[in-house]
């Protein structure tokens, strides 16, 4: 540990060099991972605040929400205390004089389910026509009172009460009646259990009998996976960050083995002076370990700072636990990198490497 150290004080800029290198590879995979976490939460945040199990939908909807139609009646067919129909609508939202317009996901349920939100400002539903927008919809500047539109619809509703922030495919959200969102559908039947909904929504529910009818279960991890996008999105961006940490590795083997090259008539002269090869190796990776904790500390700081900075509508989350995971991981690809040459400073013959 002391020999290392030492020579990095001594050869400053060459080790600079690399721990910059590294600083800007732990940069890159903090920042794909805060990105990767904010789409993520961007997608789901709605379905993480329901706190449900279960999700039914049609069995021919290929598991998607928007691509289901089941009626009311369905219902029957569960088993639970705690089931409540959901019906969905992506559109723009817009007012009265078009003068703001925001794409949003509109979600129907009965009044008293346990989806809908907690309102922070005005009160509940309690009459027809009426929905409660997320706090990102009151940012963007829609007001309690005001009535609005959705998608091409000349149904107008008005707005009643506002929750905490919450989107669903990126987008803000709102929450209606079953029946009102039938009516911003243009659907025929705007009361009774003949009602159009997308699927329902469960903490703890089972089939009453066998015979399922068009009704498929699945489970709130399965539904989010089968976001449209949604998997792929995030297979893409992790598989960049794992490509990040060989890169790393690579780094760190390539230019330890080089420097071991270059210092062979060095280590000659410490075995000479009975410094064992165990000695030259912890040496070593020494040095790897303290530039990699350099650039891990410096990438972890620029990226909580930039977050503190960056624009409100780009997608960006810390998470601490993953990144001390991925931190992780770049240290131990280091160490990895710096056992590579292993081989090459056992094998060094003192009378050879000296000349």
């Amino acid at each position: 540990m002391y020999l290392g150290l030492k020579e990095m004080r001594h050869e400053k800029l060459r080790y600079t060099l690399l721990s910059g290198v590294l600083l800007l590879i732990a940069l890159v995979v903090f920042m794909l991972a805060g990105l990767a976490n904010g789409l993520s939460n961007g997608n789901r945040q709605a379905v993480d605040t329901w706190q449900a199990r279960t999700v039914y939908l049609n069995k021919n909807a290929n598991q998607t929400l928007s691509a289901s139609q089941l009626k009311l009646a369905d219902q029957k067919r569960l088993n639970g205390k705690q089931i409540a129909p959901l019906a969905s609508l992506s559109g723009t939202l817009r007012t009265t004089n078009n003068h703001l317009k925001t794409t949003t996901s509109a979600f129907g349920t009965s009044r008293t389910s346990f989806l809908m939100p907690k309102v922070v400002s005005g009160h509940r539903i309690n009459g027809k026509n009426q929905v409660l927008i997320s706090a990102d919809l009151k940012t963007a500047g829609y007001k309690l009172g005001q009535k609005v539109r959705i998608g091409t619809t000349k149904q107008t509703v008005k707005i009643v009460g506002t929750y905490a922030k919450s989107t669903y495919m990126i987008s803000p959200t709102l929450y209606t009646d079953i029946a009102t969102m039938n009516r911003l559908k243009g659907a025929p039947l705007t009361s009774g259990d003949q009602q159009t909904v997308n699927g329902f929504v469960a903490k703890q529910s089972s089939f009453k009998t066998a015979k399922h009818g068009d009704l498929e279960k699945l489970s709130i991890a399965t539904f989010i996976n089968k976001l449209p996008g949604y998997s792929a999105e995030q297979l893409t961006l992790n598989t960049m960050i794992y490509f990040l940490f060989a890169i790393a590795l690579a780094i760190i083997g390539i230019f330890m083995f080089v420097l071991t090259l270059q210092k062979q008539p060095l280590f000659g002269v410490l075995k000479v002076q009975g410094i064992g090869t165990g000695h030259i190796l912890a040496a070593l990776l020494t040095q790897s370990i303290a530039m990699a904790l350099i650039g891990i500390v410096l990438g972890l700081g620029i990226t909580v700072g930039l977050a503190q900075i960056m624009p409100a509508g780009l997608p960006f989350v810390v998470n601490w636990p993953q990144f001390g995971l991925y931190s992780l991981a770049l240290l131990a690809a280091s160490v990895v990198g710096a056992l590579l040459s292993w081989r090459t400073v056992a094998k060094i013959d003192p009378a050879v490497a000296i000349g």
